[in-house]
């Protein structure tokens, strides 16, 4: 035997000495480097739909991202949500135009929900099989899987979050499990904020999206500006503006698109305005505008650079993609040399109406315009 054969009889019993070999060794490392891919892919997933939640200010975006964004992300093969809602808040919050079918369900009684869960309520992996998989979530594709996750805040179930999918090896390994458990908290705490704004929000002077003034705090605001301008002799010129095609946004693109949209506007009107001037979320899609101080000739002009902004600007949707909306604008002006006034509650009103009804126009022809609705004196 040479010794080159002597250092291979070597070098074979050092690799058998504790019973495995060197490929033994390679095909462990291997498979511990493809764990640690997979939980840092499970790691990006979560930071992603975590900012997703974040960034959704409002509860249609919070339930978009849920009900929506989350079979997407998530590769689900179906989802259901339910939330315990006994005084009809959650019901009262919503716009009438938010319509998820069964994917939302709001109850009043959280006993049905409870069942699905044991005494203290945790995450839990489920088959077909199971008796609780029929209420679970209703999906026209194959099911395999089903994961219950519960909502719970202090101690208490407010929801159930149920997730489908057609791979049975789903939401089995570890790492998913732990994924899940901090999932569903960020979620439960999502809610409920978003709820809680939205509840002050109503008693408030602010919109919760984008922190402007609410249509209540404008209406106070007119009054204000109107005895002010009676006061100094100046006109007032006011703006109601609503945004094109709203609606179609946060159909096509989501309600957390449709909140992009319109911080983005809001932001670039803002900064195009003096420090006396007032701009506030008076609706859905829709901005109200107070100019003291500024004749109807000089508002239109100030309208008008307004609309053309809005028009070429690019709006990030927080999802890589960009929109483009534009402006439907009613312009009214008042000055008490014009049209004096002695009922300055009803001079405010007819000021709104008229601004809107010149908004109508503008939105009826199609859009990215602006109209003049004067007033007069038979109206004031």
């Amino acid at each position: 035997m040479n010794l080159n054969e002597k250092d291979g009889e070597k070098r074979n019993s050092r690799t058998l000495a504790d019973g495995f070999s060197y490929s033994d060794v390679d095909s462990q490392m291997g498979e511990f480097a493809r764990n640690v891919e997979v939980n840092e892919r499970l790691l990006q997933r979560l930071q992603q739909y975590e900012l997703m939640l974040l960034d959704a200010a409002s509860l249609p975006a919070v339930l978009d991202v849920l009900l929506i964004s989350t079979r997407e992300h998530f590769q689900l093969s179906g989802s259901n949500l339910t939330l315990y809602d006994p005084q009809g808040v959650i019901a009262g919050l919503m716009s009438k135009d938010l319509d998820y079918g069964d994917d939302l369900i709001l109850v009043k009684d959280s006993f049905d929900m409870q069942q699905m869960y044991g005494v203290q309520p945790k995450i839990e992996v489920i088959d077909v099989s199971d008796h609780r998989a029929v209420n679970a979530v209703a999906s026209e594709e194959k099911l395999e899987t089903l994961v219950l996750l519960p909502l719970l805040r202090d101690g208490n179930i407010v929801g159930s979050f149920h997730w489908g999918a057609a791979k049975p090896s789903a939401f089995r390994s570890a790492a998913e499990l732990e994924f899940m458990v901090h999932l569903a908290a960020i979620i439960a705490i999502c809610l409920e904020n978003c709820i809680n704004a939205e509840r002050l929000s109503l008693l408030s002077l602010l919109d919760p999206v984008t922190r402007l003034s609410n249509f209540r705090a404008f209406g106070m605001e007119l009054r204000k500006e109107i005895s002010r301008s009676h006061r100094n002799e100046k006109p007032l010129t006011m703006f109601i503006m609503q945004v094109d095609d709203f609606r179609n946004i946060n159909e096509r693109y989501g309600h957390l698109s449709g909140d992009y949209t319109i911080k983005a506007i809001a932001r670039k009107i803002s900064n195009m305005l003096r420090s006396t001037d007032y701009l506030a979320r008076t609706g859905l899609d829709q901005f109200g505008i107070l100019l003291p101080a500024c004749s109807v000739a000089k508002g239109q002009e100030i309208a008008e650079r307004m609309r053309s902004e809005i028009e070429f600007m690019e709006i990030d949707d927080g999802r890589g993609a960009n929109l483009f909306t534009s402006l439907a604008v009613g312009i009214t002006s008042w000055s008490t040399h014009s049209y004096p006034a002695v009922n300055m509650e009803q001079l405010a009103g007819k000021m709104h109406d008229f601004a809107v009804q010149g908004m109508q126009r503008a939105t009826e022809a199609g859009g990215n315009r602006i109209v003049l609705q004067r007033l007069h004196t038979t109206m004031v």
